[in-house]
């Protein structure tokens, strides 16, 4: 491919033209590519407010607190 500023042949493929120095190539991706579709664009985030006790008893039957357990470690 060529240099896209001095149309001067990038052999080697380099990010920057051996020749002039710029950029040798466009970017394939810009910084709003992601957002393509209307779905995409849309967030849909749930905040709550728990207290101290019911996060501990929403916690009470994880994978950690049972492996304290069988260690013989009582969990908070």
């Amino acid at each position: 491919m060529n240099c896209q500023h001095c149309d001067k042949e990038n052999e080697g493929g380099w990010f920057y033209c051996r020749s002039c120095g710029k950029r040798a190539h466009p970017p394939k991706f810009t910084t709003n590519s992601w957002m393509r579709s209307e779905i995409a664009s849309q967030t849909k985030m749930e905040f709550s407010v728990n207290s101290m006790d019911d996060s501990i008893k929403s916690m009470e039957g994880d994978a950690v607190s049972s492996k304290l357990r069988s260690m013989g470690i009582k969990p908070l």
